[in-house]
């Protein structure tokens, strides 16, 4: 289902891209709002894509992780992930869902910071985002279908990023180091251990890798066990499962971080919208 406005006559309804294929338009294209949805009965992965205008996408009953060079970034199902335009990546869903993929111009978006960000989808973002996708492709704009594409830019704008990422670094030996852990992190990875591994002190570690990846080691170590255990959450592995995998003593610890840095209520609110 998908809906769209403001198109150049230059480019027709199979341009439209969907949130499993990227966008193969020309740069000049200009509309005002995309939004397309897309159904997977199972866990689902796309191939890397770029789109020319500022992307938002979101998935309300499962977990999405979306890739880049620069790092990852795991939306809960309460959140979405903001893509700046022209930045390729790759999109995971962890089980069965539906994903929505609103494209918003960069006129709407002129604050944007050009980084990736997970943030956080209202009730009535996820609204206007499920009656935008509803909207015939080439039916009139106006009265509420208007209304519904020129508040949903507004809207997202207003979106409060979360501190759910996981930028990589640029220096090759660091980045090695945390694609590693990133695959099997543990909760109580000492700096002293990582300094002595990268032949570093403490301090000359610390501000290095702050440096390289924007966040305080400890933070990443936190964020990389998130987003590990709420893809592994997802995809069925139990709770106690997953925390003593991260290095927690108890399911309690996790579920404080994951409810902690996404929002949520519960583990259980983080994997899927309360509808």
């Amino acid at each position: 289902t998908r809906s769209k406005r403001d198109w150049s006559s230059d480019v027709c309804s199979s341009d439209l891209p969907s949130p499993g294929q990227g966008a193969d338009m020309a740069p000049s294209a200009k509309f005002a709002v995309i939004v397309a949805e897309e159904s997977h009965a199972s866990a689902w992965s796309g191939l890397e894509q770029v789109q020319p205008e500022y992307d938002i996408l979101y998935a309300s009953s499962s977990v999405l992780s979306l890739g880049t060079v620069g790092g990852r970034w795991i939306a809960p199902a309460a959140c979405g992930i903001f893509v700046p335009a022209g930045v390729a990546h790759t999109l995971e869903l962890s089980s069965a869902g539906c994903v929505t993929c609103a494209l918003i111009p960069r006129s709407d978006s002129e604050n944007a910071d050009g980084t990736c960000r997970v943030i956080g989808i209202s009730d009535l973002v996820r609204e206007l985002l499920d009656a935008a996708a509803k909207l015939p492709l080439d039916g009139p704009e106006k009265g509420r279908d208007r209304l519904v594409l020129d508040l949903l830019p507004l809207e997202i704008a207003r979106a409060a990023s979360l501190p759910i990422g996981l930028p990589m670094p640029a220096d090759p030996h660091l980045a090695r180091k945390c694609t590693d852990f990133a695959s099997m992190p543990h909760s109580d990875m000492s700096i002293d251990r990582w300094a002595a591994d990268l032949s570093m002190s403490r301090r000359r570690f610390t501000s290095f890798f702050r440096r390289e990846t924007g966040v305080a080691f400890k933070a990443w170590v936190r964020q990389a066990c998130f987003a590990i255990a709420m893809v592994r959450l997802a995809k069925g592995d139990s709770l106690g499962l997953v925390a003593a995998s991260c290095g927690y003593s108890s399911p309690a610890g996790l579920c404080t971080l994951i409810k902690r840095l996404s929002g949520a209520a519960s583990v259980r609110r983080a994997l899927r919208t309360a509808r």
